[in-house]
């Protein structure tokens, strides 16, 4: 199981490194982002501004010219995004472009990272969620209790809380956002939308919380411990919130709205979990009256 979820999380992360080779332009050619957040809507490795201040394509197209070659490669391979003639692994006489020389603009690496890191903690705080709600669920007891223990779920949580402090601290490095140590930890204290951001700092304490009752619940009460549990719920809704409003990667629709029926299942599967607990609690209930009355006759 861990085997697995570390290929995953390297996997993420290469192709997130790829998006970084991407940039490039015409010689002393700079991008003007005047404070705003770099975004690439289209995925195709170029920021919006960088489309459409250098490069004079769509933003909102991976494939300006309709060649079936992303833009993004068309840049490194030295082509013409803009012709479709123009393509990499054309033939000479079909690729007669003047050579530019081209130097390198500078990249958002940071946010790159915290993007990445992102995604993977709340991915990671996902599975953890997931795999707990399973155990009240029979069928889906059945095909997941194999692979559940308490171990991994406290693993799960804390590769979470890891990715998502990588999130936090890649924004000090990020020169446009200008995020301080105290705009990270403490909330409201940022300027960058005040509220989204602060709901991701509380976010970060709870999972802080979560995680340190789990590893020592043999030295708390259970009730304490299952009081702390309960607050996965709240926490899962303000990271959701945080990520729905504030993530650059879900401004694109389709991944917008997987997201949205992905958490829409998750919630589904709480609702089901907190109507088998009570039934549960009633049943039990009725139980103890009836014994009680039956030792009485």
């Amino acid at each position: 199981m861990n085997k697995k979820l570390l290929i995953l999380l390297l996997a993420i992360f290469f192709a997130t490194f790829f998006s970084w080779k991407v940039v490039s332009a015409q010689e002393n050619s700079k991008v003007n982002y005047d404070g705003q957040v770099a975004v690439d809507s289209d995925l195709d490795g170029l920021t919006d501004q960088g489309e459409i201040q250098v490069f004079r394509t769509d933003p909102n197209k991976a494939d300006t010219d309709g060649d079936s070659y992303g833009d993004g490669v068309e840049v490194l391979a030295g082509t013409d995004p803009l012709d479709a003639k123009l393509y990499p692994g054309a033939k000479p006489e079909e690729t007669v472009v003047e050579q530019v020389p081209v130097t390198v603009v500078e990249v958002p690496v940071p946010w790159y990272i915290s993007r990445a890191s992102g995604l993977v903690a709340f991915f990671l705080l996902y599975l953890s969620i997931f795999l707990g709600l399973t155990l009240r669920i029979p069928l889906l007891r059945k095909i997941f209790l194999p692979i559940y223990s308490m171990k991994i779920h406290c693993w799960l949580s804390l590769q979470a809380l890891l990715f998502a402090f990588v999130h936090a601290i890649a924004l000090i490095f990020d020169k446009w956002l200008g995020f301080k140590l105290v705009d990270l930890f403490v909330p409201f204290a940022s300027q960058y939308q005040p509220s989204l951001t602060a709901l991701g700092v509380l976010g970060f304490y709870l999972m802080v919380i979560m995680i340190l009752t789990s590893y020592g619940k043999k030295f708390i009460s259970y009730k304490i411990w299952r009081f702390v549990h309960f607050t996965n719920v709240v926490l899962y809704g303000v990271v959701f919130v945080h990520a729905l409003y504030l993530g650059t990667d879900l401004k694109v629709e389709l991944f917008r709205n997987s997201f949205i029926l992905a958490n829409a299942f998750l919630v589904f599967l709480m609702l089901s979990n907190l109507e088998l607990r009570i039934a549960d609690a009633l049943r039990i209930r009725r139980q103890k009256k009836e014994a009680l009355n039956n030792s009485s006759v």
